[in-house]
C-alpha cells in the first residue's frame, strides 16, 4: 500500500522589508528636530555684533556714557530687550567659568549630570515598589530635584551666589552705561511719535463747546 503525500506546511507569511519602517523612523524624528532647529536658528539670529555694537569698538557715533537719572530705566530696557541673546550667552560663560574655577562646582555638575542622566534615560513607565508604596519615575525625578538643590545650596550656596551676582551686576552695568543702539533707537522713537500723535479721544455725542454745555444742562 502506498502512504499518502504528506501535506507541505504553508509558508510563513513574509514579514515587510525592514528599509519600510526606517523611514517612518527617520521622518519622525526629522520632524520633532525641525522646530528645534528652527527656534535655535532664530534665537542665534538676535545675537549683535561683539565687537561694533556690544562693546562699541570702532564705532564712533555709539558709545558707553553716564546716564540721566530718567534715562536710567529706559536705556536698561532698550538694551535688555535688543541685547537680550547676548547677555544670556554672558551669564552662560559666568557659570562655566564658576564651575571651572571652583572645584566643588565642578564636582556636583558631574555627580549629579550622571544621576539625572541614568535617570532620564528609563522607561516612562518605570515603577519601583518600597514595602507597600509604589513609587514612579515622576516621583523619582522629584526627589533627585528636592536632593540635588539642598545639595548645591549647602556645599556651594555662597558660590552659586556670588557667581549669580556678579552676572547680574555686569549685565545691569553694561545695559546702564550703554547708549541706546540706533536700531533699539528707532523703535522706541516709531512708538513715542506713535502715542504723540494719536489724537484724544472725546465722549460720544460731545463735540466742542456746545456738547460739553449740552452735556453740563
Amino acid at each position: 500500500l502506498k502512504r499518502p503525500p504528506r501535506a507541505r506546511p504553508a509558508p510563513a507569511p513574509s514579514a515587510p522589508p525592514s528599509g519600510w519602517a526606517r523611514p517612518r523612523a527617520r521622518g519622525r524624528a526629522d520632524g520633532g528636530a525641525a522646530p528645534f532647529a528652527k527656534q535655535l536658528e532664530s534665537f542665534l539670529k538676535r545675537v549683535r555684533k561683539w565687537d561694533s555694537e556690544f562693546l562699541c569698538l570702532g564705532s564712533k557715533n555709539e558709545a558707553f556714557s553716564v546716564p540721566r537719572p530718567e534715562e536710567v530705566v529706559p536705556r536698561i530696557t532698550a538694551n535688555l530687550d535688543y541685547f537680550c541673546v547676548n547677555y544670556c550667552v554672558c551669564l552662560l560663560l559666568f557659570a562655566l567659568v564658576a564651575v571651572v574655577v571652583y572645584p566643588q562646582l565642578l564636582v556636583l555638575v558631574c555627580v549629579f549630570s550622571g544621576l539625572w542622566y541614568a535617570l532620564v534615560t528609563r522607561p516612562a513607565h518605570l515603577k519601583v515598589q518600597v514595602g507597600a508604596a509604589i513609587i514612579t519615575k515622576k516621583h523619582l525625578q522629584m526627589a533627585l530635584g528636592g536632593f540635588n538643590i539642598l545639595v548645591v545650596l549647602t556645599v556651594a550656596r555662597m558660590m552659586i551666589f556670588a557667581t549669580i551676582g556678579a552676572s547680574l551686576l555686569f549685565v545691569l552695568l553694561h545695559a546702564g552705561f550703554r547708549g541706546i543702539p540706533s536700531n533699539a533707537k528707532g523703535k522706541l522713537d516709531s512708538q513715542e511719535d506713535d502715542e504723540t500723535r494719536e489724537p484724544k479721544r472725546r465722549p460720544a455725542g460731545v463735540s466742542g463747546r456746545g456738547g460739553i454745555s449740552a452735556l453740563a444742562r
